[in-house]
């Protein structure tokens, strides 16, 4: 059985069970489909260690105080936000499981993967070396190719799609949103090409329904109450990062948001359908309403 495997299932049980003794790992270890008769030794734990520290963007390490191994992330390298941590997990698991995954594809369903993803090295490499990129980029707006020299700032995904933050070269028109899928023969810059904001990604976006920025709204404070079992699927799968649950009943909760309301925030709400109410500010509340009340006309009955 790979390395590979054997490290994605210390790091997956480390941080489902917290920490534990190299006995306790191998009592569970028994039980998991990797096990092949022989539990792990010490030698091989270590050498399992070692490679999760070389390779993962995590590492073990072990507590003189409890006699116990436990899993920490990398917070040097990946800061305190973890998307890009689980990102970059979630992409060891799927090579983990690539022979199997072949092998039994007609049992599996997925959604499409994140397009413009082979975009995204170059485009990396520009912000590393402190270039532009040039590539010709097609609008769907105007149904046209355009040119486009462009001082890259961040990446982002959303929606099944990566997106670029970037800046023109000639500096006039701010940062504006342009989508990797509709870049074609990208290129680095020969000269060194510096944006002329110093803002963060995190500064950028926030209070952004994904990548919808506005430099004229200001993030409002936003309270829904979502019905019944919806509530449960609204907390596994959070509307919006900024979600904070403020007060529960056995029939409803309520849910606080700040963020710019926009069209793909109000999509979103819609599709909760009638178990998900927005309580204030009254003008998103109304805006949803007449939303409703426009579908509402299409359905008259004649």
């Amino acid at each position: 059985m790979s390395k590979l495997k054997k490290c994605l299932y210390l790091i997956n049980l480390l941080e489902r069970k917290g920490a534990l003794t190299l006995k306790e790992i191998n009592d569970y270890y028994q039980y998991s489909s990797l096990y092949e008769g022989e539990e792990i030794l010490p030698r091989t734990f270590l050498r399992y260690k070692d490679y999760i520290d070389e390779t993962f963007p995590c590492y073990i390490e072990y507590s003189q105080r409890t006699g116990k191994y436990e899993l920490h992330r990398h917070k040097v390298l990946y800061g305190e936000d973890d998307s890009l941590y689980d990102y970059l997990l979630s992409a060891y698991h799927i090579e983990g499981m690539t022979e199997l995954a072949l092998k039994h594809r007609d049992k599996i369903m997925l959604s499409e993967a994140p397009t413009g993803v082979e975009n995204v090295q170059i485009i990396l490499e520009a912000i590393d070396q402190g270039k532009g990129i040039e590539c010709e980029y097609y609008s769907f707006n105007h149904k046209t190719v355009k040119h486009q020299l462009l001082i890259p700032y961040f990446l982002r995904t959303w929606e099944q799609r990566w997106y670029l933050a970037a800046e023109p070269d000639n500096h006039h028109h701010g940062i504006s949103i342009f989508a990797l899928e509709r870049m074609e023969d990208i290129r680095l810059t020969d000269n060194k090409m510096f944006p002329s904001n110093k803002i963060t990604a995190e500064e950028y976006f926030d209070g952004c329904f994904g990548i919808n920025h506005s430099d004229d709204q200001k993030p409002e404070m936003i309270r829904i109450r979502v019905y019944g079992a919806q509530v449960e699927y609204v907390k596994a799968l959070p509307i919006h990062e900024s979600q904070k649950e403020i007060e529960t009943t056995s029939e409803w909760s309520i849910f606080e948001y700040r963020l710019v309301p926009c069209y793909n925030f109000y999509q979103q709400l819609l599709w909760h359908g009638e178990k998900l109410e927005i309580i204030e500010p009254q003008n998103v509340r109304e805006e949803l309403k007449n939303t409703i009340l426009k579908m509402l006309s299409k359905y008259r009955v004649v």
